[in-house]
């Protein structure tokens, strides 16, 4: 898996819209923009009424690129067109796209390997207390320096965190989400995450927190 620099954004969207916002992500991804600004890959989930945009970057990306490309009109109509199914996830205190990203808290990438393969990405998105940070970092950097991580296939993860919200992003070989779960539910170091982590929800969800992907552009 090459490094790539990642960015989340948070916003809300109905279930409902996805063939909508798929429709436009697929005709702005077929233009040039995208490999300006080194834009790797893109993917769309949504978990209840939450949507998460996962960008990955190609880590030495053109800034000059990225700064020329938001005054084309194609990035303000893109804007436009998703505004009837795309809403901020707190318009009171909304300003601009910048109050839409998430910040990254933890970061782990297991060491490159020959002919590793395409790689999938899962996402689980559950409820935070942003004081809870570093004990959830604490935890998973313990469960990373084992081989529990490869043992289920990961090949990184990353922790984001926005506003009451913690986004859990595996990397991971080929295998589906599915899989993925499986394998946590026998091994002995995550089931030990579990049990560590901090209560991070006031109540139990309705949905278990796996997000579905609806959408997915990888640079040619």
């Amino acid at each position: 898996m090459m490094n790539m620099r990642s960015m989340v954004t948070v916003s809300k969207m109905d279930h409902n819209s996805i063939p909508e916002v798929s429709k436009l992500f697929t005709e702005f991804d077929s233009t040039e923009i995208p490999n300006l600004i080194g834009l790797c890959r893109r993917q769309l989930f949504v978990h209840d009424d939450v949507q998460i945009h996962l960008y990955d970057f190609a880590e030495q990306a053109d800034q000059s690129a990225l700064a020329k490309v938001k005054g084309d009109p194609r990035m303000a109509r893109l804007s436009m067109d998703l505004k009837p199914f795309v809403a901020p996830y707190d318009p009171e205190t909304w300003n601009s796209p910048a109050d839409s990203a998430a910040f990254c808290f933890y970061d782990w990438q297991d060491e490159p390997i020959e002919n590793a393969g395409r790689t999938d990405t899962t996402v689980t998105v559950t409820r935070m207390d942003q004081a809870s940070i570093p004990a959830v970092t604490s935890i998973f950097r313990e469960s990373d320096s084992t081989e529990s991580p490869r043992s289920m296939g990961t090949r990184r993860r990353q922790l984001f965190a926005y506003r009451d919200l913690c986004i859990h992003i595996q990397d991971h070989d080929g295998s589906d989400g599915a899989d993925i779960a499986q394998k946590a539910a026998s091994d002995i170091w995550f089931g030990k995450v579990v049990r560590d982590l901090p209560e991070l929800a006031d109540q139990k969800p309705t949905t278990d927190g796996h997000a579905s992907r609806f959408y997915g552009w990888v640079a040619p």
